[in-house]
């Protein structure tokens, strides 16, 4: 895994554009602490920069950024291809010669061979990649067809005197001279609604992501751009709907474990020690119990727990280890490392982000990279085969309330809401035994307050809205920033027959990837850790949209297939249990160890003269978690991410 970055120079504004490809390359060295290397071009004022960590032929032929036998291109690539050798060998029997055993060079060759597009085409992996063609002049940027790997790119600058730049981490693009750190206030306004900043938007105004599976050409000479999609998502997911897998489950199970066998044993080709992260839940036990099928020696599980008992999966991961004869570790972090952990993470996210699991997702990588330096993790797996308990509710609870008359739901919401999330959670742990499937969880309160929040809905794309949303008025809380561009544009939705299959559509290609993927990305890069993620190879993907839907929910459990294929490896009443995610115990810390630190940050003051926020509206939900209202917690995170990177970062306007 590496770090890339570099920019178009051609108005000539960079006074010294060797030491900016430094600066740039010294704040992605984590992403690669093993090597570095920066190229400027002077016919076209190209400059690439890269850091590197040494997975795949760690020898110094694997240097980049990386020459074509033509001289014609130049690339820099973060990620990896794990068909590699089966391209290797096809170009081989071109007459293609190689230098070294990487899969850099196999792709530097594909492009050479093939072009930009086919190249891409035809590579299995996660990867994005920069390669500059001096023949044509163009600079192309490119990102893996799931979004695993993140590009971002901008123009800096005014008029005659624009930089193009780009780079894995914002932190690359914010060092480059003349950058205006003006933040975007409709990206603020959709962060405080979901937590993270969705595509194509970033915190910085002028700043964006590139879409996954899409190829970005730039005409170095009038800065001109074209945007090619190499990948069609989108079609793939309805063709898949309308062509559905046709035969029995055990078929089906099969025919799955196959694949994800085949993707698993890809992942796990490496040169140096590989591992993988064991929550103990569905995902994570599926991925670990194939990679100890293939592997002739015990593999390295790592687990992360705390601990609150609620919040703690490490006997239910031991036992898993135990079991598939695992060399286990179990991580515990406590409220004081978490505090000591928070100063870090506006650094290492680089844009607000308010998924609370991302600091126990850095401490288990940085104590992983202890032991090995390749971690393969189960992300994915709740997406593709409808994992989320709002998948439940849109398949099991929502056609229900349908059928219950407006008054009655509205009624029944507010007496919902008349009881804290907590007592909440004790009546749940009470009715268990009595309660659908879909509503066992060890958040009970919590989505007991979610399926209140469904009551004035109409449509299914409201539900999914309310289902997602921290924040339903975000308007109210950001200065200056209008209602209209918090809302999910519903035309952005595949064509799926029901709302399970379009809500999942969704969620894979907003939360899972700009969430999801964008956590495991900066918190295990931090760490220099490469993460891998089998369960999201195209080609597993693919497959799974052709799965019915009551392959992957039945009798209100969802993922009923993956656990129809882990039932061949860990035996059913092994898994048993509520599904449980990976966040901290906010609630408990932010009353508790945390509250002296939070209650700072927040003061209402310090909040007023930034200028970004009603205070008045910060003070409010301060002062409501403090009274109790657990559910207010993921607020508070979301006020308290946010002002610590504005501490860090200190944007101008």
């Amino acid at each position: 895994m590496c770090g890339i970055a570099g920019f178009i120079d051609s108005s000539h504004s960079l006074k010294n554009s060797q030491e900016v490809l430094r600066d740039m390359a010294n704040t992605l060295a984590h992403r690669g602490p093993d090597a570095s290397g920066i190229w400027f071009h002077e016919p076209t004022c190209v400059g690439l920069a890269h850091t590197r960590l040494k997975i795949i032929d760690c020898t110094d032929a694997a240097a980049q950024p990386m020459h074509s036998q033509s001289g014609r291109f130049t690339l820099v690539f973060n990620g990896e291809i794990y068909n590699f050798q089966e391209l290797r060998e096809e170009l081989g029997a071109l007459g293609v010669a190689f230098r070294s055993h990487s899969d850099t060079e196999v792709l530097l060759a594909a492009v050479e061979t093939w072009g930009v597009q086919a190249a891409a085409r035809r590579a299995v992996g996660m990867f994005a990649f920069a390669v500059h063609d001096a023949l044509e002049r163009t600079l192309h940027l490119v990102r893996d067809r799931i979004g695993i790997k993140p590009l971002y790119f901008g123009w800096i600058g005014q008029g005659d005197t624009r930089t193009f730049a780009f780079a894995s981490e914002l932190k690359a693009i914010v060092c480059v001279p003349n950058f205006e750190r003006a933040v975007d206030r409709a990206a603020l306004a959709d962060y405080f609604q979901f937590l993270y900043v969705p595509a194509p938007r970033t915190i910085w105004k002028g700043i964006s992501k590139l879409a996954p599976a899409h190829i970005m050409s730039i005409n170095v000479d009038t800065g001109e751009t074209q945007t090619a999609m190499y990948w069609n998502a989108r079609a793939i997911a309805e063709r898949g709907v309308a062509e559905p897998f046709i035969g029995t489950d055990a078929q089906a199970e099969e025919a799955l474990l196959t694949r994800v066998r085949s993707a698993v044993e890809a992942h796990m080709v490496a040169d140096v020690p590989v591992g993988a992260f064991l929550s103990g839940g569905i995902d994570s036990t599926l991925v670990t119990a194939v990679m100890q099928s293939i592997s002739p020696r015990p593999i390295r599980t790592f687990t992360v727990g705390f601990q609150e008992t609620q919040s703690d999966e490490r006997m239910h991961a031991t036992n898993i280890a135990k079991h598939l004869k695992t060399e286990h570790t179990n991580i515990q972090v406590s409220a004081h490392e978490l505090r000591d952990g928070i100063p870090l993470l506006a650094q290492m996210f680089d844009e607000p982000f308010a998924d609370s699991s991302q600091l126990p997702t850095y401490l288990i990588s940085r104590a992983a990279r202890q032991h090995v330096t390749v971690a393969l993790s189960g992300d994915g797996g709740d997406e593709l085969f409808a994992g989320y308990n709002r998948h439940r509710m849109m398949d099991h609870v929502w056609p229900a309330l349908q059928k219950i008359p407006a008054p009655l739901r509205t009624t029944a919401a507010l007496m919902i809401r008349m009881f804290s999330t907590k007592q909440l959670d004790v009546v749940g742990k009470f009715a268990k035994p009595i309660l659908p499937n879909a509503l066992r969880t060890s958040q009970f309160g919590d989505h007991l307050h979610k399926l209140a929040s469904l009551a004035k809905c109409k449509e299914w794309t409201d539900a999914y809205v309310a289902l997602v949303s921290a924040w339903n008025d975000p308007a109210k809380l950001v200065i200056d920033s209008r209602p209209e561009t918090t809302r999910v544009d519903p035309i952005q939705q595949a064509n799926m027959p029901d709302a399970l299959r379009a809500m999942q559509w969704i969620d894979q290609t907003t939360y899972l990837v700009d969430d999801i993927l964008t956590k495991v990305d900066r918190a295990s890069m931090a760490a220099s850790l490469e993460t891998r993620v089998p369960l999201l190879d195209h080609r597993l993907v693919e497959f799974a949209w052709t799965l019915p839907a009551d392959m992957k929910v039945r009798n209100g459990q969802g993922k009923w297939i993956l656990r129809q294929a882990l039932n061949t490896f860990v035996p059913a009443p092994l898994m048993d249990r509520p599904k449980m995610g990976f966040a901290i115990p906010l609630e408990s810390w932010l009353r508790g160890p945390l509250q002296d630190w939070a209650g700072d940050l927040l003061d209402e003051r310090r909040v007023r003269d930034q200028g970004f926020l009603n205070a008045d509206v910060v003070t409010n939900e301060w002062n409501q978690l403090c009274a109790g209202g657990g559910g207010h917690k993921h607020k508070a995170w979301a006020l308290l991410m946010w002002m610590a990177w504005v501490e860090h970062w200190k944007p101008t306007s």
